[in-house]
């Protein structure tokens, strides 16, 4: 499960993706993952506080590295982390509803559309279109992402997601439309992936997905003023696409009680 939920504020001119900054992101994903996949093999959760907080109905939202945005050449870095506990479903009835891609333009806000290109066993090859707009700027992206699912027993899921291409699209819905090159754009989003952890409990679901994407530097000029903008955005979108999901979960499953 794949969307766009760490966009940096983009700008009207043109950047360009460089080998470093592909290699400091590749790096950075590399260790988050494996932190992920320690945390999912030793069952590690939220504190005794923040579960509380979540079987009250609240969404945990916080940085996944650092303050959220971090600096890597050429490039930032966005790692967000968002908790909720979808309540009175089972772990069968979420999955189902995070596989259930033709679903996704009417969940998320962002996604105009989705289409699975390819199955593979437990992976799949999804293409999306997303439109994102923040501080009067936006951008249509197509992405094509691999999205692995695993099931280590019958009460824990994983999902981790993976963009495998990014183009930025100019003109969308026009007869002009086309693709920018593929790291030779606005720099609103270079690379993306998630890493998304479901939790079967009495009568509850945990859901918790970190989000890590790439883009360009802000504007040295700007960027003061830029970056507290960003850092909003970043928090909200991870935060608005676990309560879009929980959502919907609990609304299909409610009607067929």
């Amino acid at each position: 499960m794949w969307w766009l939920t760490c966009v940096a504020v983009s700008t009207t001119l043109a950047a360009e993706l460089t080998v470093a900054a592909s290699q400091a992101y590749a790096a950075y994903v590399t260790k988050a993952r494996q932190s992920f996949l320690d945390r999912v093999n030793r069952g590690i959760g939220e504190s005794d506080v923040e579960r509380q907080a979540l079987r009250q109905g609240r969404t945990i939202v916080r940085p996944g590295g650092g303050d959220g945005i971090l600096s890597a050449p050429g490039s930032l870095i966005h790692h967000w982390f968002a908790a909720t506990m979808i309540p009175g479903v089972t772990l069968d009835q979420v999955v189902a509803v995070s596989r259930a891609y033709q679903d996704y333009p009417t969940i998320f806000h962002p996604i105009v559309s989705a289409v699975v290109l390819s199955r593979e066993g437990e992976s799949l090859n999804v293409r999306f279109r997303m439109r994102e707009s923040a501080a009067g700027m936006s951008a249509t992206l197509d992405v094509t992402s691999h999205v692995a699912y695993a099931r280590p027993d019958a009460r824990h899921a994983y999902v981790i997601s993976s963009a495998d291409e990014i183009r930025e699209v100019q003109d969308a819905g026009r007869s002009t439309e086309r693709h920018l090159p593929a790291g030779r754009d606005s720099g609103y989003l270079w690379r993306a992936g998630a890493l998304t952890r479901f939790v079967e409990e009495a009568n509850a679901v945990y859901m918790e997905m970190e989000t890590i994407g790439l883009s360009r530097p802000f504007p040295t000029m700007l960027g003061w003023m830029i970056e507290p903008i960003a850092r909003r955005i970043g928090r909200r979108s991870v935060e608005q696409s676990v309560e879009e999901f929980r959502q919907a979960v609990v609304m299909r499953y409610e009607k067929g009680r």
